[in-house]
């Protein structure tokens, strides 16, 4: 009987989290202030000019959302319900809310990154930031900081790859994706999440090449499917 009692309270915790954060996800990615977006202009290193992506300034002048209430909402709840009331069965649920925290950061930080190829610095220290939830949840006091340090030097050595061979195939905020979400789930994390996102990224590019929506001289957004690597992670591999 208290089995049952408690786990009817767990997935009514997760109904309500996946609610809040469901459309709290889009709320609040329309509500992220301009600033945030800005990056440096391609040819304008010399002036020191930062300018906003084109879409951004074009839907907020427009009094648009930036992205649109339906359908998302229903399915950001829709996946946060999925992924709430599986951890809570399967879980406690410490672990079931910092998931939920760090997927929620992650998933604006993946929408930012499809819709302008932009991740505000300040959405990287919110995800570094979830980290403190899973802090019990390390065998060693140092495995956060090897985590992130090894996510920084896998990020930089593909980096580096990249500019020898001038693929371009990742940026700044992909190396601190990587970097955080060492911080987050530490050295093994960092290693399955980096291979399940190289994998996710290299079908989603061969299904876009294959369909001519892009080309190999594009820089196509690897932050959703660093959000699917993660979110596999947490809900199957941890």
């Amino acid at each position: 009987m208290t089995y049952t009692i408690n786990l009817v309270i767990k997935i009514v915790i997760a109904t309500a989290a996946a609610i809040l954060f469901g459309n709290g996800s889009v709320v609040a990615f329309n509500h992220i202030p301009e600033k945030w977006f800005e990056d440096w202009e391609d040819d304008a290193l010399d002036t020191q000019r930062r300018v906003l992506p084109p879409r951004l300034v074009e839907a907020d002048n427009a009094g648009r959302q930036r992205l649109p209430s339906t359908p998302w909402k229903f399915i950001f709840m829709g996946l946060f319900m999925v992924v709430g009331v599986y951890l809570a069965v399967t879980t406690g649920a410490m672990y079931e809310i910092a998931s939920l925290c760090t997927l929620v950061v992650l998933l604006e930080m993946a929408i930012s990154d499809q819709l302008y190829k932009i991740v505000p610095d300040q959405l990287q220290i919110l995800l570094a930031v979830t980290a403190l939830g899973f802090v019990f949840y390390n065998e060693y006091w140092w495995e956060p900081l090897a985590g992130a340090g090894l996510g920084l030097l896998i990020g930089l050595s593909i980096l580096g790859l990249g500019l020898i061979f001038k693929s371009g195939s990742l940026g700044g905020a992909d190396i601190k994706f990587f970097a955080a979400i060492g911080l987050i789930l530490g050295r093994r994390g960092v290693l399955i999440v980096f291979i399940l996102t190289t994998l996710i990224f290299a079908i989603e590019s061969t299904y876009l090449l294959a369909t001519r929506r892009c080309t190999l001289k594009d820089h196509n957004a690897m932050l959703p499917a660093g959000f699917i690597g993660v979110l596999i992670y947490l809900c199957l591999m941890s």
